[in-house]
């Protein structure tokens, strides 16, 4: 059973093209990790009031961190406007320097859900991208350039969904495997790619994790 949200505020922060909307909800010890949560797809429908963002942001509630959700720009009250994957990366690198100004952070833990997952990807081929953690949810390839490899040190999970007919989970493998990270690959019997119904597995998955990556980074 998944659990319920704490308690979070609605924030504003500036990005490139204007002001981001966001729900922030404070760690008891503001000197442990953050986690940011990245949701799907602008242009159809996606928001940080996503299913599976409202269960990333609450795995890392339960884990004791720091959870920030936002809208990229265009979405909800963030202001600017879509601009295909590119501007959405700056979105990122916004969302983590007002988490570092407000929190001074031991660590940083970045979590993408579909198109959030290919921008989370993006952001971390950065040489400067200041992240601790990368979890990979249902990652659609064709919005991968193939010199975005998964093979980055920072990956430490990624989920796919069995049934997923966006994020084929062969081709997510195939991927994984050929960058010699098949081993972070975790699948979840039985859903699609819009993982309704699945969110206390997800949930589940991610303090798994989250407290492995606590004890490695002390946080």
């Amino acid at each position: 059973m998944a659990s319920a949200l704490v308690r979070e505020r609605q924030v504003e922060f500036p990005g490139p093209a204007g002001l981001l909307e966001g729900r922030l909800a404070d760690a008891a010890s503001h000197s442990t990790g953050v986690l940011l949560a990245l949701h799907p797809h602008p242009l159809y429908g996606g928001s940080m009031d996503n299913n599976v963002v409202q269960a990333v942001a609450r795995a890392g509630q339960a884990s004791g961190l720091t959870t920030l959700r936002f809208n990229f720009r265009g979405v909800g009250l963030s202001e600017g406007s879509y601009d295909n994957g590119v501007g959405e990366k700056d979105d990122v690198g916004s969302a983590l320097d007002s988490l570092e100004r407000r929190f001074r952070p031991k660590a940083k833990v970045l979590v993408g859900y579909s198109f959030g997952a290919s921008i989370a990807l993006a952001y971390c081929h950065r040489q400067d991208h200041g992240v601790d953690g990368l979890v990979l949810i249902c990652l659609p390839p064709f919005l991968l350039r193939e010199r975005l490899s998964l093979g980055l040190p920072v990956v430490k999970k990624i989920l796919l969904a069995e049934n997923d007919q966006i994020a084929p989970p062969d081709e997510v493998k195939s991927r994984a495997s050929a960058c010699g990270v098949g081993k972070l690959i975790e699948v979840i019997p039985g859903a699609d790619h819009f993982l309704l119904g699945r969110e206390a597995e997800i949930e589940n998955c991610l303090v798994r994790l989250l407290a492995e990556f606590k004890e490695r980074c002390r946080v």
